[in-house]
């Protein structure tokens, strides 16, 4: 076995029954999870085209990728517009669609619609990212608000004002951490979007505001650290870091990447700004300090990464090439790759495979 899946599988089954607290200890949690039986890749489509957004599922039994997942099972309903993320919990699979401003709940074994979320001015609208913590969703919604739903009800409970156009969110402890980016004012050098709002759950209401640099986005938590990728402007005048929120709220640089994904005891991620390929993964310790890294064949235009929890095999999703450039109007892919970088299999995805959420066997 490689140093670099050892990094990441050593403490893999550990990692599923254990969560952050603030002074870096881990407590046992309550998660039945036995294995990952399937990968869920989440389609954007174009809102401007007018292609609906659509999930692409990888079923590891059978090593085959069903491009209708929720098509098929929802007597050809659509999707929704833009879908933007996705997170399984327990037996339900949890959708932020965002231009169309639902958040889906579906059945995780057979993708059939469970009910729709529809949030509203009260709540917060425009849901993004989640995150979860003891029969509670977390949501980002990008007018300003994170939201918190109640598993048992499937109903929003409680809204909290943040920043401008939250995006990334993660939860560490006693407290959910969300990124403020204000993405919609990207013209004036999002100039509200250098915070992530720190939120104690017990009373859910925000505490503090943390200064982590331009345009905060991708978060994840590992150990008693919260990393958070600072997209900068997408450029090389303020290109983009992963940075390292500590347990005592101090903030330090790791390394530029663009793209993370949290493991047992690492944060795994890779650099590719626009035109530049990915041709090294990297797995950074926050215990250690040290980072190790694999090489892969080079992906010209990554869209996003994920690692199995119980496996440690890497999925990456991108977009094929037309003319040299990626193909915004045509499917995917997704590559699975072992403890060394090498290819396993490539999977076709839907249009704009920009997220990934593992299905597990209860």
């Amino acid at each position: 076995m490689s140093k670099f899946l050892r990094l990441i599988v050593t403490l893999a089954i550990a990692a599923a029954v254990t969560a952050c607290n603030e002074n870096g200890s881990d407590e046992p949690t309550i998660d039945p999870v036995e294995s990952t039986i399937g990968a869920i890749i989440v389609n954007q489509g174009s809102y401007y085209a007018n292609i609906s957004g659509s999930l692409t599922y990888l079923d590891f039994a059978t090593n085959s990728a069903n491009q209708t997942a929720f098509e098929a099972a929802n007597a050809g309903g659509i999707l929704g517009d833009t879908p933007q993320s996705a997170l399984v919990y327990g037996s339900k699979l949890y959708i932020a669609v965002y231009e169309s401003n639902l958040i889906r709940v579906l059945d995780a074994r057979n993708f059939k619609l469970i009910k729709d979320i529809r949030p509203d001015a009260s709540t917060g609208t425009q849901p993004r990212f989640f995150a979860t913590d003891k029969n509670k969703v977390y949501v980002t919604m990008f007018d300003g608000y994170v939201a918190r739903i109640d598993t048992a009800s499937l109903a929003i409970d409680a809204s909290v004002k943040v920043g401008p156009n939250p995006d990334g969110i993660t939860v560490c402890g006693d407290f959910v951490y969300a990124g403020n980016s204000d993405g919609m004012n990207y013209e004036l050098g999002f100039a509200n979007g250098y915070t992530v709002s720190k939120i104690a759950i017990s009373s859910f209401t925000e505490v503090e505001k943390i200064n982590v640099g331009m345009n905060p986005g991708a978060m994840a938590t590992v150990g008693s650290s919260v990393f958070v990728v600072v997209r900068g402007d997408y450029g090389t005048t303020t290109p983009s870091l992963l940075k390292r929120i500590k347990s005592d709220g101090s903030v330090e640089n790791i390394a530029p990447a663009t793209y993370i994904s949290p493991a047992a005891s690492s944060i795994v991620y890779v650099n590719a700004p626009w035109g530049e390929p990915v041709t090294t993964v990297y797995a950074y310790s926050p215990t250690t300090g040290k980072t190790n890294s694999i090489t892969i064949d080079p992906i010209a235009f990554p869209a996003a990464i994920a690692i199995d929890p119980y496996t440690g095999l890497l999925i990456i999703t991108g977009y094929n090439l037309k003319n040299g450039s990626p193909d915004y109007m045509g499917g995917g892919f997704a590559n699975l790759y072992d403890a060394n970088g090498l290819l396993i299999k490539s999977y076709p995805t839907g249009l704009n495979p920009c997220a990934i959420t593992f299905n597990t066997l209860l």
